[in-house]
């Protein structure tokens, strides 16, 4: 935590104290306002520019959390590498890539990796990250929406999305035969009793997750907890 208030001291008062709060409450913890359960396709501009939480990924607050973001998530990046297994020969998409240190540290082996995000905040940052893959041309940064990939079918071997919203039909079609899908659920439900939603993104179980994977086609579904936080993985059949 010593970390985290540092760097909203340096970076500008009030505003970076708003987006530490917000990160911290909100992204990593899951704690924050709960409201009606939201349509299902909000989840994919909430967060996006002029969504109602935009500003925790643009603009001022956006630059402050594309530098915690990689402190605060180098434990889940640790699992879902473990989980993904990148080859030499991969060519992965990691969807909502944010300021693109998945791809800069887990990522590196990889033939290929391609970043889409919604923010041009978090996409700047990722740029300085991966800079040197841009130059080489083995890297991407896409402007985009996960609700429907701007992708072609069966482009990549293996998808991420860490705590970041995806449609499992769309990673589902954008994987090749016998590609991998390994998503992190920053803020699972794990009980009846608890809220179906908060800051402004509907919260599912194990269970769901699993279900609209298998709904989408994926296979070999394996699930693992990182703390609070949950992560669910499927293999698109190779005779799809």
């Amino acid at each position: 935590m010593r970390r985290v208030a540092t760097l909203a001291l340096i970076t500008g008062g009030a505003t970076a104290a708003v987006a530490v709060g917000a990160l911290a409450l909100g992204r990593l913890r899951g704690r924050g306002p709960e409201a009606p359960t939201p349509e299902e396709d909000s989840i994919f501009t909430v967060y996006a520019p002029g969504g109602r939480y935009g500003f925790m990924a643009n603009g001022p607050v956006g630059r402050v959390i594309s530098k915690i973001m990689p402190i605060l998530e180098a434990g889940v990046y640790e699992v879902v590498a473990e989980m993904l297994d990148l080859q030499p020969d991969d060519e992965l998409l990691d969807i909502g890539c944010g300021p693109g240190a998945f791809l800069a540290t887990k990522a590196q082996h990889a033939r290929r990796v391609v970043g889409l995000d919604p923010s041009r905040t978090m996409l700047h940052e990722a740029e300085r990250r991966l800079a040197d893959r841009l130059a080489a041309g083995t890297a991407r940064l896409v402007i985009g929406s996960a609700a429907a990939l701007p992708f072609s079918d069966g482009e990549f071997s293996a998808i991420t999305a860490i705590f970041a919203p995806a449609n499992p039909a769309e990673a589902f079609r954008v994987l090749r035969p016998g590609g991998r899908f390994v998503f992190a659920d920053n803020d699972p439900r794990k009980s009846p009793s608890e809220p179906t939603s908060r800051w402004g993104r509907r919260r599912w179980d194990e269970a769901d997750h699993r279900r609209m994977l298998e709904d989408a086609g994926f296979t070999e579904l394996t699930a693992r907890y990182k703390g609070d936080y949950l992560l669910v993985s499927g293999r698109k059949p190779a005779d799809s």
